[in-house]
């Protein structure tokens, strides 16, 4: 019977031509170029763990925190019923064949995952003094959310630029699936956070404290003074599962109180979390 085993015509053709696939697949593979490989070095750069600020009770500049909505549902393996999305970095199924980690323009969304790890914990820094290490960060003060890029050990990324969530205001109404919050080398007043207290009653003898980890609050874009909000009607199939968009819109009831679309917290110590 005639197959790729002789050595006439189009067999030995064939033979060739899967040898030389073979070959190239086993080149790829020692240069780490597959695809499986390129995910896998995906999954281990962002969700490598990072620890959080230390034990306290207020959210200081200089640490890493966590962006939780903390009152938003989810539901969990079972059908179990849970509560709380963090604000996450995503890289596209469309990028990781270039991009093994975050950078600049990585789409912001909302996870489930809240385990703290690269993807989900920023450092607040102060607008006025980025060296600014273990002061309280204060309703009212003004804020840049920075992500580090960290995780593959063969790259330099000392001098990878810093990387800052940033909110894209935009004039023209934009369509429901498009995310606007997105991170961003180019540090500029688009990368402006504040805070404010929960109740309306609260927020003018509430400026200027100092903020409790884990304290629901609003946080606001600077420039567009808009609340960081869930699109909760927009889901999404991620890398790391189904995920929910993040914008900057006021979401308020008939009694001019925020609902739970715009309520977060900065989670700074795992024990926080226990606490809510």
């Amino acid at each position: 019977m005639y197959n790729n085993g002789v050595l006439v015509g189009n067999w030995v053709e064939e033979r060739l031509k899967n040898e030389d696939d073979f070959k190239f697949f086993l080149r790829k593979r020692d240069r780490r170029e597959l695809l499986v490989q390129k995910a896998r070095t995906l999954y281990s750069n962002l969700l490598k763990e990072r620890p959080l600020a230390i034990s306290g009770n207020y959210a200081m500049f200089g640490y890493n925190v966590q962006l939780v909505a903390p009152d938003i549902p989810v539901k969990g393996a079972g059908g179990v019923q849970n509560y709380g999305l963090a604000l996450s970095s995503q890289v596209g199924a469309r990028e990781v064949d270039c991009e093994q980690n975050i950078h600049d323009g990585c789409l912001m969304t909302l996870s489930p995952l809240m385990t703290p790890c690269c993807r989900n914990t920023f450092v607040i820094l102060s607008i006025e003094d980025e060296s600014i290490r273990g002061k309280k960060v204060n309703y009212g003060d003004q804020f840049f959310l920075k992500a580090e890029n960290y995780g593959d050990p063969d790259f330099c990324y000392a001098q990878a630029p810093p990387l800052y969530v940033r909110y894209q205001n935009s004039v023209v109404p934009e369509p429901s699936n498009r995310i606007p919050i997105r991170l961003s080398a180019k540090r500029d007043t688009n990368c402006r956070w504040t805070t404010v207290p929960l109740l309306p009653c609260d927020r003018l003898e509430g400026i200027g404290k100092p903020i409790e980890t884990g304290k629901k609050l609003i946080i606001k874009n600077c420039v567009a003074d808009k609340s960081l909000s869930v699109m909760y009607q927009n889901w999404m199939q991620t890398f790391f599962g189904m995920e929910c968009g993040v914008t900057c819109r006021d979401f308020v009831d008939v009694h001019k109180r925020s609902t739970a679309e715009n309520i977060f917290s900065l989670v700074s110590d795992v024990a926080t979390k226990k606490k809510e």
